[in-house]
């Protein structure tokens, strides 16, 4: 069974996606939904970018024997040396 989706596009939009429809030989309906199983279909990239906060692990030395060095757990140490920092200075 079929779903109706409806959109909003500026008429100018609507009337080049008309065109190019009747230059395929296909209705508007036919020619979206190509579209959109044609974008579907296509496999994404994978992304280039890892996590930014990677990098944390491992600057860190004073996490206890055997505990892992989570991203989490080194924002934490971080954030209490920093905290530590500005009590002293106060």
């Amino acid at each position: 069974m079929t779903k109706v989706l409806t959109i909003r596009i500026p008429p100018a939009l609507l009337s080049q996606a008309e065109a190019k429809a009747a230059r395929l030989g296909v209705d508007r309906a036919k020619y979206v939904r190509g579209l959109i199983e044609e974008d579907l279909a296509r496999k994404e990239p994978e992304s280039k970018h890892k996590f930014a906060s990677q990098d944390l692990m491992g600057s860190c030395t004073s996490i206890a024997p055997g505990q892992s060095a989570t991203n989490a757990l080194v924002r934490e140490v971080m954030r209490a040396r920093l905290l530590a920092r500005r009590e002293k200075n106060r």
